[in-house]
């Protein structure tokens, strides 16, 4: 690991996102940012999602003088004009439609920049809205939403389950690493553990589950150090208690600390054997007790994960097989020459 001053790297985040936001930030007005439909794995069984990433005022922690995280440039999503509980609930709706020829079993993902429990962001009466037309759909198994920890309570989550009723309703806060240091060090996160294990135990008494977003290869951590860390942390969600662990590995967005480091060369996104290694390692002591996913976002671009450009396009389509089916064992049906590269990158750890 690099050794890093906090009050420097915080500067540097604020500095790069203020002259982003005053470039990126655009007006969405009754629109989503974006939505799709994919096939997925459900809790259970394989199914489709619906994804919808709602256009809100932002990540409140992004837009404070805390920074935001370090690799996070979904900010730059957020409209000029803020939102009200109308437009967001039409920003729903128009996203909704697309699923309506959709059979069972249907997942619905609903996404911002920030967090779904911020009535900032989601004011009560648009999130009280868009669960109860959840809940009408008899197709629908499972509702995900993502969220900081500090906008979590009891009182929240009993609201959020009585209108859903039988759905599996899950919370998804992005954890990133089980260690205190990198996440507040390096990924510039904003809470500690114990943030997150009292969120785990009040989800538990409301039956609520949770996902753990784990970031393979936060900046200033090196490769084979990355996959420790991610192994690990994966575990430790396992531990905690958790129903499901996403594994996210790090993407150069626009804006970013990370993106500022891979201009300077000082960057390098995860090798896809990397992700393998970490599945397998996480596959082989978690043993099935939880969902283990694998986010495929910007994989074979320079920007995002990838190897020699030559494997990139199969390793996709296994790591995609991994979480329809949660079974490791598709992991090993590819071989490369690069991979002995990624061997020597690992030992010899420069970045």
């Amino acid at each position: 690991m690099y050794e890093t001053n906090d009050s420097e790297l915080v500067g540097k985040i604020v500095e790069i996102r203020k002259k982003s936001l005053n470039k990126l930030r655009r007006d969405f007005r009754e629109r989503p940012v974006k939505y799709w439909l994919e096939k997925d794995r459900l809790l259970n069984n394989t199914g489709t999602s619906l994804v919808v990433i709602l256009a809100t005022r932002g990540c409140n922690w992004a837009l404070s003088n805390g920074g935001g995280c370090s690799m996070c440039g979904y900010i730059y999503d957020a409209p000029i004009t803020i939102p009200d509980s109308s437009s967001l609930i039409k920003q729903f709706d128009s996203a909704y439609e697309a699923s309506i020829s959709v059979k069972a079993p249907l997942a619905i993902k609903i996404f911002t920049s920030g967090s779904f429990f911020d009535e900032r962001e989601i004011p009560k009466a648009a999130r009280e809205s868009i669960l109860k037309k959840i809940n009408m759909d008899k197709r629908i198994e499972e509702v995900i939403v993502e969220t900081r920890p500090e906008y979590v309570n009891h009182e929240i989550l009993r609201e959020c389950r009585e209108i859903l009723g039988e759905i599996y309703f899950e919370v998804a806060l992005g954890l990133e690493t089980s260690n205190d240091n990198i996440r507040n060090l390096y990924i510039n996160k904003g809470f500690e553990l114990k943030d997150f294990e009292r969120v785990v135990s009040m989800a538990k008494n409301t039956g609520v589950g949770v996902k753990s977003y784990v970031l393979i290869k936060p900046p200033f951590l090196r490769e084979g150090e990355a996959i420790i860390d991610s192994t690990s942390s994966a575990i430790d969600s396992s531990k905690i208690g958790v129903n499901s662990v996403s594994f996210n590995p790090c993407t150069v967005h626009k804006g970013t600390l990370v993106e500022h480091l891979w201009k300077l060369g000082k960057y390098r996104p995860p090798w896809l054997w990397s992700i393998i290694e970490i599945l397998k390692r996480t596959s082989e002591k978690i043993n099935n007790r939880i969902r283990i996913i694998c986010s495929l976002a910007g994989m074979g671009s320079k920007k995002g994960p990838h190897n020699c450009g030559k494997c990139d396009k199969k390793i996709r389509e296994l790591l995609n097989e991994f979480t329809l089916t949660q079974n490791p064992e598709v992991l090993s049906n590819v071989e490369c020459n690069c991979k002995q590269e990624w061997l020597d990158y690992c030992e010899k750890e420069f970045i």
